[in-house]
């Protein structure tokens, strides 16, 4: 019995061992999803540039190149886990390709494109495993954004009604104040509407558009964390408002003090907006974390507004404004690297692959803006110079205007 049972056994091994080299001729070979992605999205840039400026043969080819050569390889696993997805990329391929072939308008070329991009977006999230990275960081973003801009607002704010508490007649015309205030945020929720709006209808490729919105909140993160040293612009801020104040107090002008409320709020306002909407941009797949930040973000800022507005009290708030200021200056750094990558996919630039530089996964590459290309990280090396050059020079000025209070205290 014993030995009809090993009889069985080894009949059993046998009959694996010789079933092991069919299964492994018809396995799944390994595939570096991310590296072929990586190409894809390479070739399909550089494909888009040489159809904008009229090399339509070389934009076929460069196009043909990134499926031939990478997408099908890719479809290997992607077949196993969604065949339905592989059969419409391979429909949009053919169609970005018919249309290259025709000569079709570069905005027609697009649709299928953007198309591929999303597809490559979702595979990404299929096959990459991101950890808690990225979520994290996209969500301190968004919560640090709407913190640091509301706390801002709220500061300002509580200035201009103590300001008005402590004039003659001032206290009477808080609700004008606060009015301004109310309509202020009406139009940053408008401002945001609108940009929903130009995205939706706007006779121009998406991914231009967000490339100008990058660069506009590049340029408000340039001038808030850099050009004017934090202090140094809300001390003339203030100073500003509160002239308008007594300028609209004396003159019984309350039109005046109402658009004094609405301009205090609103150009933080106008920063969240460009802000989130780089964020948002970022992909559906991102969203919940952005929002997630977001809502936090409110709950803390209506702790803090109270505690200043309401209770009076002088929060220890420095430290927190200073972070969120190194946190911004580096938020720059990963948008304008977003912006140029954008102009980049819309064939409005060139896209030099630096090989040797290392990946990201494709959602991180997405919020840091890094791309291992010669034009992004040029872009965002420049960015860090001259943030670092103007820390230099404030330090420098610093120190002298100490050096100079010192030696008149001295003498």
């Amino acid at each position: 019995m014993f030995k009809r049972f090993m009889h069985i056994v080894l009949l059993v091994l046998l009959m694996a061992l010789s079933a092991t080299p069919a299964a492994a001729q018809g396995g799944t070979p390994t595939v570096d999803v991310a590296a072929e992605l990586q190409a894809i999205d390479t070739l399909l840039v550089q494909a888009m540039r040489a159809y904008r400026t009229g090399d339509y043969e070389e934009a076929y080819r460069l196009a043909r190149a990134a499926y031939l050569d990478h997408f099908e390889a890719v479809e290997i696993p992607l077949r196993a886990v969604d065949p339905d997805m592989t059969l419409e990329l391979e429909y949009q391929f053919a169609q970005m390709r018919n249309k290259m072939k025709v000569g079709a308008p570069a905005e027609e070329v697009e649709t299928p494109l953007e198309a591929i991009r999303d597809g490559l977006d979702r595979i990404e999230a299929m096959f990459a495993d991101n950890g808690a990275i990225t979520p994290t960081l996209i969500f301190s973003a968004a919560f640090v954004i709407i913190l640091r801009e509301g706390i801002e607002a709220v500061l300002v704010l509580a200035a201009l009604l103590g300001y008005l508490r402590q004039v003659p007649g001032g206290a009477a015309h808080r609700r004008t104040l606060l009015m301004g205030v109310g309509l202020a945020l009406g139009a940053t929720l408008a401002t945001w509407a609108l940009f929903r709006f130009i995205f939706n209808v706007a006779p121009v490729t998406r991914e231009l558009l967000e490339a100008v919105v990058s660069f506009l909140a590049v340029g408000l993160l340039f001038w808030t964390t850099f050009w004017l040293s934090r202090r140094l612009d809300h001390r003339r801020w203030l100073e500003f408002l509160q002239a308008r104040a007594w300028e609209a107090l004396s003159g019984g002008r309350t039109t005046a003090l109402l658009a004094l409320g609405f301009t205090a709020v609103y150009r933080e306002g106008l920063e969240t907006v460009l802000f989130y909407e780089v964020l948002f941009s970022l992909g559906p797949h991102t969203q919940q974390h952005v929002a997630y930040g977001l809502a936090l973000g409110l709950v803390v800022l209506a702790v803090v507004a109270w505690f200043i507005l309401q209770s009076g009290r002088r929060l220890p708030l420095g430290t927190f404004l200073r972070a969120a200021v190194v946190m911004m200056a580096l938020l720059s750094v990963f948008v304008v690297g977003k912006g140029v990558r954008e102009l980049q996919e819309a064939g409005f630039l060139d896209a030099t692959l630096l090989t040797q530089l290392p990946r990201l996964p494709r959602t991180l590459a997405e919020f840091t803006g890094y791309h291992p290309t010669l034009e992004t990280i040029s872009a965002q090396l420049a960015m860090l110079t001259v943030y670092g050059v103007g820390w230099l020079v404030e330090r420098w000025r610093r120190a002298r205007t100490v050096s100079l209070v010192r030696e008149e205290v001295a003498s």
